[in-house]
């Protein structure tokens, strides 16, 4: 089957939904950095043994952006032309394969049979690749690729069923978006009004891009993708809003408890003020009284300051009269401290001899 449209219009999401109707196991390649083509023969060889061995149907899903090189598309082309890739099995492999045909050969009906040959065998391997291998293609119309593919390989129109996915209708959009919009809390009234508002804005956008297209010979596509990346960023805006409505809600129900506290607290202060009133004015007479006694007290203690300031100034002209008389007996001291150094110092000068001398004086000088 070839799938035509553009990204996002459900292509591999129906062909996967019919591999599970069919029970049809879907197979894909995983693209890398590094596949190469080498990579990429090895999948198809096991793509194509799944199919011809395990005799159950088998789908093989390809879109155009897998296609790294343009070798992809010719083996696929190849497939669907006769059922195999030419050398694409080495000789061990065929071996292998033969064996393998020979034992499901041995379990058919007789007439069905073939003569055992190995040739008969791989024929009967590729018959069956045909029989439960089914290739889908996903294709994208936009650009010169698709085009030039086609005239390339003319067995991707010849063995293929092609279907078109075009815009999606009216219907669907209404559809759709009421899919989304169930999960999503609000009213039945507002949700269709949000339904109509998708549908309205995905169809004017189609129609502006007709017109871009007209004037300017440009095209902007606008996919299912596009319609429903729209519901998911409406749904993903609409909660952000709500939670920025609770998150100030409950600023201004938390400010709004605060102020009532305060209120509650400033009415149990006024009590508590009404109720100390008597004791204030008890204070205050208290206060009055202990003023009065503080006024005669001070009186007392300025008469006492006179008093002691009188001593004070008697007390000082007798210290300075103490402390002349100090320093004249200092300056006589200092005077009379020489003479008896020397007294002290003739003392010992005198010897023995000397004091006789002077006790036998009569009249000693």
């Amino acid at each position: 089957a070839l799938l035509v449209g553009v990204g996002g219009s459900g292509r591999q999401s129906l062909t996967r939904m019919a591999g599970y109707i069919n029970d049809c196991d879907i197979m894909q390649v995983e693209l890398t950095k590094s596949y190469s083509k080498v990579d990429w023969r090895e999948d198809i060889k096991k793509i194509i043994r799944k199919a011809g061995e395990g005799g159950r149907p088998v789908a093989f899903m390809f879109t155009d952006m897998q296609m790294k090189e343009p070798t992809f598309l010719e083996d696929i082309s190849n497939l669907l032309n006769s059922g195999e890739v030419p050398n694409i099995f080495a000789n061990d492999e065929k071996a292998e394969i033969t064996e393998k045909m020979r034992v499901i050969d041995k379990t058919r009906p007789k007439h069905k049979k073939t003569d055992g040959s190995p040739l008969a065998l791989f024929s009967m391997f590729v018959d069956r690749v045909r029989d439960f291998l089914h290739i889908v293609l996903c294709m994208s119309p936009i650009g010169d690729a698709f085009r030039n593919n086609l005239r390339k390989f003319p067995s991707l129109v010849n063995c293929c069923t092609i279907n078109w996915f075009q815009a999606w209708p009216n219907d669907a959009l209404q559809v759709v978006a009421q899919r989304f919009l169930e999960e999503v809390e609000m009213g039945d009234e507002v949700r269709a009004q949000c339904v109509a508002m998708c549908q309205r804005f995905h169809q004017d956008t189609r129609s502006l891009s007709d017109k871009f297209f007209s004037q300017l010979r440009r095209h902007n596509y606008v996919t299912p993708t596009s319609y429903l990346e729209l519901i998911n960023t409406f749904k993903t805006m609409l909660a952000q809003r709500r939670q920025a409505v609770v998150k100030a809600k409950k600023r201004y129900e938390v400010g709004l408890s605060k102020l009532e506290f305060a209120s509650g607290q400033v009415e149990i202060m006024k009590k508590e003020l009404i109720a100390l009133q008597p004791e204030l004015k008890k204070a205050q007479i208290e206060t009055a009284a202990a003023m009065v006694e503080i006024e005669a007290s001070s009186k007392d203690v300025a008469e006492q300051e006179v008093l002691v300031s009188a001593d004070e100034k008697v007390a000082k002209g007798q210290a300075d009269a103490a402390k002349a008389i100090k320093d004249e007996c200092d300056a006589d001291l200092a005077e009379a401290i020489p003479i008896l150094n020397s007294a002290l110092a003739a003392l010992n000068t005198l010897s023995p001899a000397d004091i006789g001398v002077v006790k036998t004086m009569k009249n000693p000088p």
